[in-house]
């Protein structure tokens, strides 16, 4: 690990127990930062001079959780209200609340949102922004934010191109898509070609969509036909079709939902390269079927909140728990890895989701003696995780502090 020489504004931090990875929990293990917040090297507390350390009793740190998919802006939707099926009738129900000059406004909604995941322990979040203001404010969480292109039925794909790249300029992160249905796939495909950084879209999200893509019949086909005259004129077999024709069969496309997409539809992403986000509590919230992600082998990258309107709050933890009970065939370490660094990869971040030398010092940090009294019971760092993850995926009301390290120090 290193000489251990205490730099000038660095910072020698000292929980309990720091979970490294999802495969490893060291006790009395702490990390030592330099003046930027990164991570230089681990230390077990005999590496320093009692003095030098600042303590966090009763602590227990992990990476703060990394959510690769959200909205901000529908905070204070009265989901309760919405109707949850067919998906097309809560689309309808949610462009009619977003009508009401009552609601919150988008920039409003968005720091309510952004409360909220920082008291739940999120480190960062990406996000979907389809009104200006939702972009969200400040550092706790970190946004990163997207402009979603909803454009089914573009004049000219090349002049529409290029207002959304500069629409997309107003928020640092670039462009989403909302989803095949909503995308003219030339319009689309002229996106991906541009891109430099992740492309985020819905797809897969219920078999309404393929219906609408393969056939241009069912609900949403007939809600776009209400709201804007037509559906598409193009016929796509699957989901997975239309992104190949739009060019994001490949790293750097986070496929958002993913819940109806079918086992070879599954694999064929993962093949390519595409990162599944999956959103746990969105899928709970529409009572939708079990996915096929153990069927397929294949198992989501990173995982999602969405927003208000389709979830009962926006919380990580909840998002992990939740991801554990629906596809118990992934398994805590696997699910804590999507929530953490396969979350931070998606969105290419590295600096996040994990707590090592190169890495932000940003922890999620648990202080529930539940937790230590769970930990206690192995000597073995990699059954001291696994105690851990089960606890955190049984447990609906682990204590949390959030995710910054207080300043001044602690004595």
């Amino acid at each position: 690990m290193g000489g251990f020489l205490i730099q000038a504004n660095s910072r020698a931090l000292l929980p309990d127990a720091l979970l490294v990875h999802a495969l490893r929990l060291e006790e009395r293990v702490g990390f030592l930062t330099d003046a930027r917040g990164r991570i230089l090297e681990l230390a077990p507390e005999s590496a320093l001079p009692p003095g030098k350390w600042e303590r966090f009793p009763g602590e227990v740190w992990t990476a703060a959780p990394v959510l690769a998919h959200a909205h901000l802006d529908g905070f204070d939707a009265p989901a309760g209200s919405f109707r949850r099926a067919p998906f097309a009738a809560w689309i309808a129900d949610l462009l009619a609340w977003r009508a009401d000059s009552r609601r919150l406004t988008a920039a409003a909604s968005a720091r309510a949102a952004c409360a909220e995941l920082a008291a739940t322990g999120c480190g960062l979040v990406a996000a979907h922004v389809s009104e200006a203001g939702a972009e969200g404010c400040g550092e706790d969480p970190e946004v990163l934010a997207w402009r979603e292109v909803l454009e089914p039925f573009p004049e000219d794909a090349q002049e529409a191109e290029a207002r959304w790249r500069r629409a997309g300029s107003e928020c640092a992160a670039g462009l989403a898509l909302h989803a095949p249905y909503t995308v003219d796939v030339g319009l689309a495909r002229r996106i991906f070609a541009a891109a430099s950084g992740p492309i985020s879209v819905h797809l897969g999200e219920t078999e309404e969509e393929r219906e609408c893509l393969a056939r241009g019949t069912g609900p949403l086909a007939d809600l776009l036909r209400a709201r804007r005259g037509r559906a598409s004129a193009t016929c796509h077999a699957s989901p997975v079709d239309w992104l190949a024709e739009a060019g994001g069969l490949r790293p750097g496309t986070l496929a958002v939902h993913a819940g109806a997409l079918r086992g070879e539809e599954l694999r064929r992403l993962a093949a390519a390269g595409v990162a599944v986000v999956f959103c746990p509590g969105t899928h709970a919230w529409f009572g939708r079927p079990p996915p096929a992600f153990a069927e397929a082998g294949v198992f989501p990258s990173a995982l999602g909140c969405d927003s208000r309107a389709s979830n009962e709050t926006l919380d990580p933890i909840r998002e992990f728990r939740l991801y554990c009970a629906q596809v118990p065939e992934a398994g805590p370490a696997r699910a804590w890895h999507a929530l953490t660094e396969g979350g931070a990869r998606a969105v290419r971040r590295a600096d996040l989701g994990r707590l090592a030398p190169g890495a932000s010092a940003r922890p999620l940090r648990l202080r529930d003696q539940r937790v230590l009294d769970a930990l206690r019971r192995h000597a073995d760092p990699a059954q001291r995780a696994s105690a851990l993850l089960r606890f955190l995926a049984e447990c609906p009301d682990p204590a949390r502090l959030g995710a910054r390290i207080p300043d001044p120090l602690h004595a």
